[in-house]
């Protein structure tokens, strides 16, 4: 294994963008798989306000696991727009 690996925070920051003006109607979901996918939440009533927006070019991640056993989800968006994750 190399031992010369370089922190990955070195290269990346956190977007933390909030969709409280509701810009954003298109919501996606990541995928175990790493991509994104549309989401099969009902959304009808849910306050889309406190959803972050991904734009094109940024990572999307969900750090939560429970379902994925070891696996982490985490993608690429190379859409065109932004969405709401």
């Amino acid at each position: 294994m190399k031992s010369n690996y370089n922190w990955l925070g070195d290269y990346i920051r956190q977007a933390d963008v909030r969709n409280r003006d509701l810009s954003v109607a298109t919501l996606l979901g990541l995928s175990i798989a790493k991509q994104f996918i549309p989401s099969i939440a009902n959304i009808i009533g849910t306050d889309m306000s406190s959803y972050k927006i991904v734009k094109p070019r940024q990572f999307g991640y969900v750090p939560v696991t429970s379902r994925n056993s070891e696996k982490i989800t985490i993608a690429l968006y190379e859409g065109t727009a932004p969405i709401s994750l």
